[in-house]
């Protein structure tokens, strides 16, 4: 993980080429654990769909569109090799999917969608299924999934200002879920830009409002390095 920046900054001129280059730095940093970030939003979606309460939509997918949705989420998740490398993985992927969805309209496909777009660095294609989410499916339990990629696909863009945003937005939707996690890949992101000040309030906000999250040994941890 990117370690804490501490920078003094006396002209515009530093300003703006420093910017320039941490939000560079930024997007290679992202894109080198894009897999990461991949597997583990995959792991979340995973999480929330074994949990039946958690939807008001029916969960099982019949017939064709599940079967399609299956051989999908088995590309999606297989290692890339010199045979078959990552973007054809992801198109390979994709392709499954957006079939399963034509089939029988699922948010949680739209995800995959979004990831699959994502891996290829199709990120303005990969933002629209995820509006979509948030405009026809209002459940915070999905729509709070849809946010947080949207912010991390805004991150791997180097669209640093709409990630914050995205991560601000999720952390006030009433009971959403992610919420521990976006403010800390916000306080990370604000870090890497040089905004160590606002870093250290989302920080302190995630250690407040969420005692229990594993992720507040970190956000200590950062506080405690500034």
């Amino acid at each position: 993980m990117p370690k804490a920046i501490k920078r003094r900054i006396d002209k515009k001129t530093q300003v703006a080429g420093d910017l320039g280059e941490t939000v560079a730095d930024l997007r290679n940093r992202l894109k080198k654990r894009q897999k990461t970030l991949v597997y583990a939003f995959l792991a979340a979606c995973l999480i929330i769909i074994t949990v039946g309460s958690v939807f008001v939509y029916h969960r099982i997918i019949a017939g064709r569109a599940q079967e399609l949705e299956y051989e999908g989420y088995k590309i999606l998740t297989s290692a890339p090799n010199q045979k078959t490398p990552a973007n054809e993985l992801f198109n390979n992927a994709l392709e499954k999917f957006n079939a399963s969805f034509a089939e029988k309209k699922n948010p949680i496909v739209l995800l995959y969608i979004a990831s699959c777009d994502d891996g290829i660095d199709k990120y303005d294609e990969a933002i629209k299924p995820l509006k979509k989410i948030i405009d026809e499916y209002p459940d915070p339990k999905i729509s709070s999934l849809a946010y947080y990629k949207m912010a991390i696909i805004y991150l791997n863009k180097g669209d640093v200002n709409n990630a914050l945003k995205t991560f601000d937005t999720l952390i006030a939707v009433k009971d959403a879920l992610l919420q521990d996690m976006a403010l800390m890949e916000s306080g990370r992101t604000l870090e890497l830009v040089g905004r160590t000040e606002e870093a250290k309030n989302k920080y302190n906000e995630l250690i407040n409002k969420f005692p229990s999250s594993p992720l507040v040994s970190d956000a200590k941890s950062r506080l405690g390095s500034q």
